[in-house]
């Protein structure tokens, strides 16, 4: 009997399966990826460049690779906060929630999961922007060095920094679970916050520098996810990155915790 209870107790992996159905079996997943991938390529297919100076083609090569994730990073993680809060403006929660009682243990497997689609579609987004970028600018210069840091800092840092913030927009969208309110924090974040120094405000662009934005431009060292006035350090740019999004799970799973749904 024991041991038939222990295999009938549910897991985190019963819960990312469950998750992992869901999200495949809406159409606008596919849609969503394949909308991002090409917008992402076309950014770097169809942009003008400088040619660069000597010594600086790896630096060039990188940062017009990273360019290519800013749409693609913006689009899914609205995605990713609309998955959160239509669980309760289509009512699933209701089955969401009796098939796994422990509201913390959803909330992680879902993020769980939509981290992985962010990092799988800006995994893409990188491999066929890196390769264009060599076939198109070859001549030019472009090159990729898998010895230097550099590179690293794009291949690996631009996946993290779009799963970090997929896992942030879930939290966002567990916690507010209206569809509007999700997405215009979300959006502010990414989106409108960052270019506060532009406008004139100085003080707020410092500020802007720790968010969600500032700390992947510090981490990346592109540019690509928005002007930033600080730079953190790839070190201290992943804590702040890290400390968003487990900061907006573990903020949603209390509140869903401590109200009736």
């Amino acid at each position: 009997m024991s041991a038939t209870l222990a295999d009938a107790r549910l897991t985190f992996g019963h819960a990312v399966r469950a998750e992992t159905l869901k999200l495949t079996t809406v159409r606008g997943m596919w849609w969503v990826a394949v909308a991002s991938i090409v917008l992402g390529l076309m950014m770097v297919a169809t942009s003008s460049r400088t040619v660069p100076e000597p010594g600086n083609e790896l630096d060039w090569t990188m940062a017009s690779i990273a360019s290519a994730i800013v749409t693609p990073w913006v689009i899914v993680s609205v995605f990713a906060a609309l998955q959160a809060t239509g669980e309760w403006s289509s009512g699933m929660y209701r089955v969401s929630f009796a098939v796994v009682p422990r509201r913390g243990l959803w909330l992680a497997a879902k993020a769980t999961v939509l981290g992985i689609y962010a990092g799988v579609v800006s995994i893409v987004v990188v491999a066929a922007s890196t390769a264009i970028m060599l076939a198109r600018y070859g001549s030019d210069g472009a090159v990729v060095d898998l010895g230097a840091a550099r590179t690293w800092d794009v291949f690996i840092g631009v996946p993290a920094v779009c799963i970090a913030t997929a896992v942030m927009a879930v939290g966002i969208g567990a916690l507010v679970r209206s569809s509007g309110v999700a997405v215009t924090v979300v959006v502010a974040l990414l989106v409108v916050l960052p270019f506060a120094g532009i406008i004139g405000l100085d003080w707020l662009a410092h500020i802007t520098s720790y968010l969600p934005s500032g700390a992947g431009d510090s981490i990346v060292r592109s540019g690509a996810f928005g002007a930033t006035t600080d730079d953190l350090g790839v070190a201290f740019g992943s804590v702040v990155m890290l400390a968003w999004a487990v900061g907006a799970c573990l903020i949603a799973a209390v509140a869903m915790n401590r109200r009736d749904a």
